[in-house]
């Protein structure tokens, strides 16, 4: 078992100031009252999926105060999101199913919102504009915290001594039944391989630089893409709270335009940037010997 230290975070380079402050703490301390409980680091993922569908309800109700009730739902739920990930550290159970069920609880979490809207929409008659809006809003959130995940993830591979959690497709073992694990299994690859068609050249840079890679590489790596992690608190999932306040102040019309068009020109940019810079270094990589 890991004393539990040192694991408030993942590394302050690619957390945001929210989570070494606020969600990283608390995820703390709900781990440290669990770890002498059988309460397993899977479960406390379902509660917070629990949670979060509940969020989600709330916000098909056009009253301030249940759209209030569903944001505080919202923080607490990413409490038990944090709390999680430590939990299974703090007793050295990270698995890659609870990976894929993180992942699968943040997905329908989020997903549960957007369909609440579309009811929403429905009863508040925005018509198919509306609709549009909603289901656009949705496709958004999902890729651009694919895309800060994967920054955050190729980041620790590949600039911090081959850490983080990010998987290639060719690693990941077949899935053959269909109960709720392979259901995440499958979910999980269909991720991975959004990765490789999002990112191609960083990927093939990931599997042409050995685990951990050298020093030099670290450094060069470090130095081009380090800057771009200043731009993913703009599309990172802490973000939605906030927007989601808005909107419950402002309407809700103000957390789907946001989400919709300033955040895509974030993760636009953070791609094509991500991507050029990919390039750049493998440019610069033939002295890295390519693994077998």
């Amino acid at each position: 078992m890991t004393p539990p230290n040192a694991l408030v975070h993942k590394g302050e380079a690619i957390e945001e100031w929210t989570d070494v402050h606020f969600f990283r703490p608390l995820g703390f301390r709900v781990a440290r009252l669990l770890l002498p409980t059988s309460v397993t680091a899977d479960q406390v993922t379902l509660a917070c999926l629990a949670l979060g569908l509940v969020a989600g309800h709330l916000f098909v109700y056009q009253v301030e105060w249940l759209n209030a009730l569903g944001v505080v739902l919202f923080v607490v739920s990413d409490i038990l999101d944090s709390a999680d990930g430590q939990l299974a550290r703090m007793r050295n159970a990270s698995t890659r199913f609870g990976r894929a069920l993180d992942g699968v609880a943040d997905s329908l979490r989020f997903l549960c919102l957007y369909i609440h809207l579309l009811f929403r929409a429905h009863f508040s008659h925005w018509g198919w504009q509306g609709y549009a809006l909603v289901l656009g809003a949705a496709l958004s959130h999902s890729l651009q915290g694919q895309i800060s995940d994967f920054v955050k993830n190729a980041y620790q591979r590949l600039g911090e001594d081959g850490g983080g959690e990010l998987d290639l497709y060719e690693e990941l073992e077949p899935v053959t039944g269909y109960g709720p694990r392979e259901l995440a299994g499958r979910i999980y690859r269909s991720y991975v391989q959004r990765q490789d068609r999002l990112f191609p050249a960083t990927m093939a840079l990931v599997r042409a630089t050995p685990v951990p890679p050298p020093a030099g590489f670290m450094e060069a790596y470090v130095a081009r893409q380090g800057p771009l992690l200043n731009f993913l608190p703009m599309i990172s999932q802490n973000i939605r709270f906030l927007l989601l306040a808005i909107g419950t102040y402002y309407g809700m019309s103000w957390f789907l335009w946001l989400t919709v068009v300033p955040l895509n020109v974030v993760a636009a940019l953070v791609v094509a940037l991500h991507e050029r810079n990919s390039r750049a270094l493998l440019g610069e990589a033939k002295t890295v010997p390519v693994r077998p």
